[in-house]
């Protein structure tokens, strides 16, 4: 299944919660297909120890209709398709492109139990490209005054995206992230005002902020390669298992 992970805000730790999320998949035996779908290429920085060693570029995939690139092996079941700054130009290009990224996904989905697109903080072409290609959305929050109406205008996107050419695309749920170990009465406030309003559709697992997190991608690992140990690698675990818990009850995952 394809999973986007969206928010048009920047600064919610949106590729922090997608390159866990891959590898901590790719880990328990999943086969997982990353695609940095971000011009910003922070995905791709932090998969690869030496971002010139990129050979599979989602550029190319936008550039010509039928696109037939191989994605980079980084794991045996972990492969890759990264991006940098040349993929800006994509965004002046025609709607054309919303339909490159999921035409070349379609040819290559039964290669992969997941598929995960980290998607870039705006509106636009990219976006719809990969809710165009998803069937899920995976929506990384961080609690403050502005999450709310970020979050309603996302929503309302998702929803035009299913009504005018994705059918399918729901939303897997919000997760609440970058959550402080000392909270403030306002971002109590905050959490519970999302969870309230979307209800059953926020993770119970909340992301806490740790400076482990910002260390291991320093040197290409996920919270729980970097430090098994820590409070943070235990937290991620538990929202991958919660994660995998929805699509199952979805009838999407057996294992």
């Amino acid at each position: 299944m394809v999973i986007a992970v969206a928010n048009q805000k920047g600064g919610v730790g949106k590729t922090t919660v997608s390159f866990n999320l891959i590898k901590d998949l790719a880990a328990k035996g999943y086969r997982v297909l990353a695609i940095d779908n971000d011009p910003q290429g922070s995905l791709t920085t932090a998969i690869l120890a030496d971002i010139s060693n990129l050979f599979a570029n989602v550029l190319d995939i936008f550039k010509e209709d039928d696109a037939d690139i191989a994605p980079q092996k980084i794991l045996e079941n972990l492969h890759f398709i990264g991006a940098d700054i040349r993929l800006a130009k994509m965004a002046e290009q025609t709607d054309d492109i919303v339909y490159r990224l999921s035409e070349y996904l379609a040819k290559r989905s039964k290669n992969y139990d997941f598929i995960i697109i980290d998607c870039l903080p705006s509106f636009g072409y990219l976006l719809k490209a990969a809710l165009k290609a998803a069937d899920y959305v995976l929506i990384p929050v961080k609690p403050s005054p502005f999450a709310l109406m970020g979050l309603s205008d996302l929503t309302d996107t998702i929803d035009k995206i299913k009504r005018r050419i994705n059918p399918k695309l729901d939303v897997l749920g919000i997760v609440l992230n970058l959550i402080e170990g000392k909270q403030t009465n306002l971002s109590t406030g905050l959490q519970e005002a999302i969870r309230n309003l979307y209800k059953d559709k926020v993770f119970k697992t909340e992301l806490i902020k740790g400076v482990k997190f910002e260390e291991s991608i320093m040197y290409n690992q996920s919270i729980i390669e970097y430090d098994a140990r820590n409070k943070g690698a235990k937290n991620f675990l538990d929202f991958t298992d919660e994660l995998l818990e929805r699509l199952k009850e979805k009838g999407e995952c057996n294992g």
